[in-house]
């Protein structure tokens, strides 16, 4: 009889280990899920971004008289970099456009640029949702898989800590 209460013992504890790692993975899996939807959200926006600032080069320098300010801007798909680098060297692609706005009062007369301008203005709102959607996420997750018992569950199940993106300029991530 002890045998037999003894093996129903187990049974029990390791159903309940089971089904406390299922529902602790579905957590974790939930706010990765989040970051892989706000992750395709970026990938697109910053394509998006670079077609863009190529056609805003296009208007640039047809105004300039032909100089290529944004040779270094133009190529980042073919550098292999992950896209918190490549959105960072398209902002300073943007921060570079917008002096050349402001040193070239021509430019803001020039259709094609103030339409590329604008769009680009748009895409950068979308891309700074979804990085915050990103950051809100991963802050989450990250502190769930620094605290037991969620390490271990991260461990087993390969889920790392993920890196944020970098901060807007209106203080939010």
């Amino acid at each position: 009889m002890n045998l037999f209460l003894i093996i129903v013992l187990i049974i029990l504890v390791v159903s309940v280990l089971v089904l406390m790692f299922f529902v602790l993975k579905n957590k974790l899996n939930g706010y990765k899920e989040k970051m892989d939807k706000a992750e395709t959200i970026i990938d697109e926006a910053l394509e998006k971004k670079q077609k863009l600032i190529i056609s805003l080069n296009t208007s640039i320098k047809k105004v300039t008289g032909k100089k290529d300010y944004l040779k270094d801007y133009t190529s980042t798909n073919e550098l292999i970099i992950s896209n918190i680098e490549r959105d960072l060297k398209l902002d300073e692609a943007v921060k570079l456009i917008n002096e050349l706005a402001s040193d070239y009062s021509e430019l803001n007369k020039d259709s094609e640029f103030t339409k590329n301008y604008k769009s680009l203005r748009e895409n950068d709102e979308v891309l700074i949702a979804a990085k915050n959607l990103f950051n809100q996420n991963a802050i989450l997750a990250n502190g769930l898989i620094k605290n037991f018992p969620y390490n271990i569950v991260a461990k087993i199940s390969k889920q790392k800590i993920r890196s944020y993106y970098n901060k807007t300029d209106d203080g939010e991530f």
